[in-house]
């Protein structure tokens, strides 16, 4: 994973005196990125609704939901796995001069927030990093088995199998 596949962002100035509900869909360029970013066979679509809320001293809150509809391959038998993903999200964003020592201003209840990158917000960012989290990290159809059978027991010859006819009650060697 490397840049995230989705460049959305929203300028905090347009933003600063009402809360802002926006819509995002990625395009086809978008679902192939995110696919690729993701390392999963196929994104068939992704939808965001978001909405970024002032608060006080320049800080914003970004809340929402994403969904996506996804095929990865089977962790039992690589057939593809069909999936929907919907998750809910709120994230607070901050000026990166305000956030400082991000341990020592760490909420012990929260997440750690997010800098305000040259006046504008990363949605996209944050939608590519949720989109990875909420995929399923073992994926399987209800039906997939795993065909395997346990190695044969039974006296297996290793470094002491010579010294077990040394026992009172062993087999004989058969060499």
């Amino acid at each position: 994973m490397d840049t995230p596949p989705l460049h959305w962002s929203v300028d905090v100035a347009a933003i600063a005196h009402a809360p802002d509900g926006l819509s995002y869909e990625a395009n086809a360029a978008e679902l192939g990125a995110l696919k690729r970013y993701a390392g999963i066979e196929d994104v068939t679509d992704f939808t965001a609704q978001v909405r970024i809320s002032p608060l006080a001293g320049g800080k914003y809150r970004a809340s929402g939901t994403l969904r996506a509809s996804v095929v990865q391959a089977s962790v039992v038998n690589l057939e593809p796995v069909p999936s929907s993903i919907e998750e809910s999200f709120s994230v607070d964003y901050w000026p990166a001069e305000a956030i400082g020592d991000r341990d020592v201003d760490a909420p012990f209840d929260g997440d750690l927030p997010e800098p305000i990158d040259g006046g504008r917000i990363q949605v996209g960012a944050l939608l590519s990093e949720l989109f990875t989290l909420a995929l399923d990290p073992y994926p399987r159809n209800p039906d997939d088995k795993l065909d395997w059978t346990p190695p044969r027991t039974g006296l297996e010859p290793g470094p002491f199998a010579k010294l077990a006819r040394l026992k009172p009650d062993a087999p004989p060697d058969k060499e």
